[in-house]
């Protein structure tokens, strides 16, 4: 099924599909941004412009789920159409970017550094 993430004013994001919810950001997240990195690999950041009320969307990361990022009203709404089995949400100065990204590209981000290991 995957998730829809809808941008509403005050800073509230409405999520329906495999989750049905509504996150109230903090001030962080408003001002600094926040990223949803999903269990297909997606990591999908969010931002708000102060000036026009305005929250949209950018794909930071492409996973295996079909991502649709559209405009509705003055926010973004996006569609991540893949089953998930996890996400997590990291708002303000602590959000996550890919671990491909260039450290001067946004210093705010930290690197999303994933690593498996197996026993021997």
């Amino acid at each position: 099924m995957g998730v829809q993430i809808e941008a509403m004013d005050g800073g509230r994001l409405r999520l329906s599909g495999d989750v049905e919810t509504i996150f109230d950001l903090p001030a962080s997240a408003v001002t600094d941004g926040f990223s949803f990195a999903f269990s297909d690999g997606t990591l999908l950041r969010g931002h708000h412009d102060i000036g026009s009320g305005r929250c949209h969307f950018t794909l930071a990361a492409e996973g295996a789920a079909i991502v649709r990022i559209v405009r509705e009203g003055r926010h973004d709404r996006a569609q991540i159409e893949w089953k998930v089995e996890w996400m997590t949400l990291a708002c303000g100065s602590k959000t996550l970017c890919p671990i491909h990204a260039k450290p001067h590209d946004d210093g705010r981000q930290l690197v999303l550094d994933i690593e498996a290991r197996e026993a021997a």
